[in-house]
């Protein structure tokens, strides 16, 4: 009797091995595709923050730019006297 049961329960062990196997195996690779979408999201809002900054700082240089050209061309003027 205690073989029989022992070897229905090995028999049962051995049959839903594979059920075990592909749930972790499908498991795995969920959590694979997870780290790489995160892995994915986290480049694609490091790359939109740096060119937020690139485009702050693109501004701001324009910007500083025209205000000195402009204060050069009063100076310009103002020592030749033409205002």
């Amino acid at each position: 009797m205690k073989k029989t049961t022992s070897l229905i329960v090995l028999f049962l062990l051995i049959a839903l091995s594979p059920l075990a196997h592909a749930s972790v195996a499908s498991g795995a690779h969920q959590f694979k595709e997870d780290v790489k979408s995160a892995g994915r999201q986290t480049g694609h809002a490091a790359r939109d923050a740096a060119h937020a900054i690139g485009d702050g700082a693109k501004s701001a240089g324009h910007a500083i730019a025209d205000t000195s050209k402009r204060g050069y061309q009063a100076t310009k003027k103002w020592v030749k006297g033409e205002e």
